[in-house]
């Protein structure tokens, strides 16, 4: 039979409009990493600017957030400037007393004169979240400067910190700490945040751990109401299910031990759906077993 041209039209339209689809959600899953990618690898500065010649600049570089254990692991590398340093070397041309409030690593740390400065490694204690409001929890850190020379405490050594967040999964927001904004004396606040992606990924999860149980329940309803005969298959696949939930759970990007909100939303009730329809599965096969006549 001969297709209509009415009918192709419709093919060709309805064709065209499901490719612009998905052009349209190509781009916009594009558009969501390059911002997901724009905020966490955002830079911030505190202190005094490239102007001041004389000055001690200190890139501080995340190096791991563990948001489970409450530690976020930075890096620190002074670098002096102008009366600071031996010429157009980063070696030291005086003696300075670095402190910084980290943890798992020195806080006071002695820059040598005609030795360049050591990185400092350490780690920040994370406070003000719960880790179980995966993944809309938010943590956070502080951390504070400032340099002394010991030979005159009363000499003012200018900083100027570049603080720069990069953690996949993660968005980064600092900001300074009032009454530790001078630049001779720096507090900084760090505000730690999933990511854009990663939180879409998790409500992608969360929906989805609701829509595969529901289907189970009504496959399993279908076969108690309507009469429809329990196939042995039917318990494997059921029984998967109750195996695979956890290892699916469990592939989403940071997500801690189970407990968490997502859990509380979609996972235990994925877990209680796809055990109720393996019994109701199990009750239809048990009630209408009939023995074969010979």
């Amino acid at each position: 039979m001969a297709i209509s041209k009415t009918v192709k039209t419709r093919r060709i339209v309805v064709g065209i409009i499901c490719i612009a689809l998905f052009f349209s959600a190509f781009f916009l899953a594009l558009y969501a990493y390059q911002n997901d990618l724009t905020q966490r690898s955002s830079g911030y500065s505190f202190g005094v600017d490239e102007k001041e010649p004389n000055r001690i600049s200190l890139p501080i570089a995340l190096l791991a957030v563990d948001p489970i254990k409450g530690d976020l692991s930075i890096r620190i590398t002074p670098i002096p400037h102008g009366s600071f340093a031996i010429g157009d070397t980063v070696a030291m041309s005086t003696d300075l007393n670095f402190n910084v409030s980290i943890e798992g690593g020195k806080g006071d740390i002695q820059l040598k004169k005609k030795k360049i400065p050591p990185s400092v490694d350490g780690t920040l204690s994370l406070f003000n979240g719960r880790v179980t409001d995966y993944p809309f929890d938010t943590h956070e850190a502080e951390i504070y400067l400032y340099f002394s020379n010991p030979k005159d405490e009363k000499q003012s050594i200018p900083m100027e910190v570049d603080f720069i967040g990069a953690l996949p999964g993660y968005i980064i927001d600092t900001d300074i700490i009032k009454g530790f904004d001078s630049a001779e004396e720096i507090g900084i606040k760090i505000k730690i945040s999933r990511s854009i992606i990663t939180k879409a990924f998790a409500m992608f999860m969360l929906v989805a751990m609701w829509i595969v149980p529901l289907a189970v329940l009504v496959m399993a309803l279908a076969v108690l109401l309507q009469k429809r005969p329990a196939e042995i298959g039917m318990f494997a696949y059921m029984g998967a299910l109750l195996f695979v939930l956890p290892a699916v759970r469990n592939i989403q990007p940071g997500i801690p031990p189970v407990g968490t909100l997502t859990d509380f939303l979609s996972f235990f009730w994925a877990e209680l759906l796809v055990a109720i329809s393996q019994m109701i599965i199990f009750y239809c096969w048990l009630t209408r077993y009939k023995v074969k006549d010979s």
